[in-house]
């Protein structure tokens, strides 16, 4: 059997991150492709979707989520303009549904502006571009405060996951600083991350990014691109075309001897309402069903399964 991953980024409760860093970071006007509207909410309901398709296929794979989303409040404490409970019954449902098959992963703290740790307030840049000019020692609170808002939470966070190319210019920083906050935080010497995708290279499997003393860091990349990304701006896009290319790539990844590691995101899924996404996505995962030649897996799984001398 072949393992073969889901990966999701991007998640968080109520707050349509997309649309937030599409106004704060990149200031355009928040409307797809097609002049629509970008919508603020993505409603509780659509999780419950979401986590019936996965349970219904038993797909496994890791579930980002932003503990700050849009620098609009927490998930801690609550999210700005919507009921706290809203929020408890989001993170409830990950943790009774999703926790069967998905690690967690922080992605940032606001997938949005950078957040000044000491006083709360947010900075005048990305936290992309803030990450590419920073050390271990800045890197490190950071991401300890992503997983202390998920354990506060009550889920453990087994890797990390970057919004956009986050440390990618500093990666040595950056995989040292991952390595010291699951320390901190979780006592973990073992973790994963999520940064690059390779999907021009199918063969491509995990790779053992970092090691110190008797831990390490596996970097997981993506080698199934977001092609359901389309239904946010094409509300005519062909669903069952986006199903067949999605298994079309994890087929070719998997004579390639590659791990098929298939990417989308929160925003893809929900297709700015329609849920177009989740359409191609219940035909994509019938396809992989029927194949009969893979085995869905956790990312931590992928993880612990890569050899000591995987390199890049």
């Amino acid at each position: 059997m072949t393992p073969i991953a889901f990966m999701v980024d991007d998640g968080c409760p109520l707050v349509h991150v997309y649309r937030v860093h599409w106004v704060e970071v990149h200031h355009r006007a928040p409307v797809t492709e097609s002049g629509a509207p970008l919508l603020e909410t993505i409603p509780n309901s659509f999780l419950a979707d979401f986590c019936d398709l996965c349970e219904h296929y038993g797909v496994r794979g890791k579930f980002s989520i932003v503990p700050a989303p849009g620098g609009r409040g927490d998930i801690v404490r609550g999210i700005e303009g919507y009921p706290l409970e809203e929020t408890v019954w989001w993170l409830d449902t990950v943790k009774a549904h999703l926790l069967k098959g998905f690690d967690i992963s922080p992605e940032g703290l606001t997938h949005n502006l950078a957040i000044d740790l000491a006083t709360g307030s947010t900075l005048p840049v990305g936290e992309n571009e803030w990450s590419q000019t920073q050390t271990r020692e800045t890197l490190r609170p950071y991401l300890i405060r992503g997983l202390e808002l998920l354990k506060e939470a009550g889920i453990d966070a087994t890797g990390f996951t970057s919004p956009w190319a986050f440390g990618i210019d500093v990666e040595d920083e950056y995989t040292a600083a991952m390595m010291d906050a699951q320390r901190e935080v979780w006592g973990r010497e073992d973790s994963w991350y999520f940064l690059h995708s390779v999907s021009d290279k199918p063969s491509r499997r995990p790779w053992v990014a970092r090691r110190e003393g008797t831990g390490r860091l596996v970097s997981i990349p993506a080698t199934v691109p977001d092609l359901w990304w389309r239904t946010i701006n094409e509300p005519e896009a062909d669903l069952t075309a986006i199903a067949h290319q999605a298994y079309e790539h994890s087929v070719r990844n998997a004579e390639a001897g590659g791990i098929p590691v298939v990417l989308t995101h929160w925003q893809s899924q929900f297709s700015n309402g329609s849920a177009a996404g989740l359409q191609a996505l219940e035909q994509f995962f019938e396809l992989v069903h029927r194949d009969g030649r893979f085995t869905w897996t956790r990312c931590s799984d992928l993880a612990a399964a890569t050899p000591d001398d995987a390199t890049r």
